[in-house]
């Protein structure tokens, strides 16, 4: 919860629906959560995969990654990436993508020193709820 709340500051968690929806992460097949851990959880990246016809085969899409303010830039982040990216490549993933809002630009430069390049927009639409 505290990460996240690092992440989007302005979005209202309320414990016992986050709690909910972990438990629906950890049990569906199609996604992964790895942690970085010294003591406490210091960082942690959740994978969603899928299949696209664009490569022919199975894509891993980076939906959150997330290192506590203390402890970034000592290379939690990237130690992350680069364990998700040797177990996605062991499963024969064909690429992994992800989304980085506009205004993260230390992300930015993160993603880019890591060999990741810009390759599209990506569009949402929001509905309300009733």
């Amino acid at each position: 919860m505290p990460l996240f709340r690092q992440l989007w500051p302005d979005v209202s968690f309320e414990h016992e629906n986050m709690s909910t929806l972990l438990d629906k992460y950890i049990m569906n097949d199609n996604y992964d959560m790895y942690c970085f851990e010294e003591e406490k959880i210091l960082g942690f990246i959740t994978i969603n995969n899928r299949f696209a016809f664009f490569y022919g085969g199975n894509v891993a899409l980076i939906e959150d990654l997330i290192v506590d303010e203390k402890h970034r830039k000592r290379g939690v982040g990237r130690k992350l990436v680069e364990f998700v990216e040797k177990e996605l490549e062991r499963q024969g993933i064909k690429s992994i993508e992800l989304a980085s809002d506009f205004h993260r630009d230390d992300a930015h430069l993160f993603w880019e020193k890591l060999g990741y390049t810009k390759s599209a927009y990506q569009y949402r639409k929001t509905f309300n709820k009733q």
